[in-house]
């Protein structure tokens, strides 16, 4: 019943504004917090754009997430799903580079290269769009040895959540839930070639999966300020 609704260029529309106004209603209630907000905007004023990853299940709550100061960008295929995903994100003021991991590789590459080289920043899950989950590929590493841009690794996480079904097992935060955001040292690509990049993925995929560990683990401290504002205020 919904996919001929989603079909239609005024169907997705309309689809994907009431999806991301469910999805802020649901979002505000969250009362997030963050450790690193001074050193995460040094960081990306310092680079003029970076390559943002996080895994596959994280990618509910990052277009409320990002900092909307910091111009940002991510992959959309073209088909009737992504241009109804691209109405969603767009109402976070994430903008959408059109193409396909799969089917249309070089035109969404050439498309992220060009908004990193005018200081934009992209997103990316690296082990997207139908995984293995937590498995990097090489696509986020090709695209910061192509343009000497850094990786950033970014994860997010809540005391109270949904599990969605599907391959990756997507996190959804619940209402009133306790969430808290870290991002990780930027990873660089050093050199060229085939070897360069898979060491620079499985220092990816090990930033990643520690950022997880480390925002559980962290405490419930005194100062730490939290909030149920709209927007995450912290950069």
């Amino acid at each position: 019943m919904i996919k001929p609704i989603v079909r239609s260029p005024f169907g997705g529309a309309l689809v994907g504004w009431l999806l991301a106004g469910l999805i802020g209603l649901l979002m505000i209630t969250v009362r997030w917090s963050r450790h690193d907000r001074i050193e995460l905007a040094r960081t990306l004023a310092a680079q003029q754009g970076v390559i943002a990853v996080f895994w596959h299940d994280r990618i509910f709550a990052m277009p409320y997430l990002w900092p909307r100061r910091f111009p940002l960008h991510a992959l959309q295929s073209p088909h009737a799903d992504g241009r109804m995903m691209a109405h969603v994100i767009r109402c976070f003021g994430v903008g959408t580079v059109w193409g396909s991991s799969n089917r249309q590789p070089l035109s969404g590459l050439r498309g992220l290269i060009r908004v990193l080289q005018a200081g934009g920043s992209v997103a990316l899950t690296p082990d997207g769009p139908r995984g293995p989950a937590r498995q990097s590929a090489l696509g986020p590493l090709v695209l910061a040895q192509k343009t000497g841009k850094p990786v950033l690794p970014i994860c997010w996480v809540a005391d109270r959540y949904w599990r969605a079904g599907g391959w990756d097992r997507m996190f959804i935060p619940k209402p009133f839930a306790r969430g808290r955001i870290i991002t990780g040292q930027p990873v660089h690509v050093r050199g060229e070639g085939r070897e360069a990049l898979e060491v620079a993925r499985h220092r990816l995929e090990v930033a990643l999966n520690d950022l997880e560990a480390r925002a559980l683990a962290l405490p419930d401290a005194d100062g730490v300020r939290r909030t149920a504002t709209s927007r995450m205020p912290y950069l």
